[in-house]
């Protein structure tokens, strides 16, 4: 093994984490290491006063730079607040949630709300067609009723007139 492949804890901690926006996202405060394998698994980042320290598993992370840790994915809290806009670029609402798969920064689907008043629902993650400044969604996407805290029925949208 070469000296130049090896890294140590000091080229981890301490270092800006940057998301794959380019926007720094915090700084690395904590690695950790499988006990049973000894390998690297994940950083914690401290993203500020008043925020919640964030877990990034190693598969997020794109590289170790010099003064910098690169992630290949952006965490899904800067989702929250996004405009939702369908695929002829009319508002459907704001993203209210991120409905993650576990604790990972994977998610199945975001819900959405389109004003103060009205009543929340489930866009699944196959109905969105990218995420940037807003959330876009493919064309024929279905809205999915919450009911008691439930998942209970999609609804067709309604086709927009060209």
């Amino acid at each position: 093994m070469k000296k130049q492949d090896i890294i140590t804890s000091d080229d981890i901690l301490g270092k800006d984490v940057i998301d794959s926006d380019g926007e720094i996202i915090g700084i690395s405060t904590k690695i950790h290491i499988d006990n049973k394998t000894r390998q690297l698994i994940g950083v914690t980042i401290d993203q500020g006063f008043g925020k919640p320290d964030l877990y990034v598993g190693l598969e997020y992370i794109r590289t170790f730079g010099i003064d910098s840790i690169l992630l290949t994915t952006s965490p899904k809290s800067k989702v929250r607040g996004l405009k939702v806009l369908d695929s002829f670029g009319k508002t459907v609402g704001y993203v209210e949630d991120v409905l993650s798969i576990g604790k990972t920064n994977r998610f199945k689907g975001i819900k959405v709300k389109k004003g103060t008043l009205s009543k929340p629902f489930i866009v699944r993650s196959k109905d969105i067609k990218e995420i940037g400044h807003a959330v876009i969604l493919k064309e024929n996407w279905k809205m999915v009723e919450i009911k008691k805290k439930k998942v209970l029925e999609e609804k067709e949208t309604p086709k927009e007139k060209k």
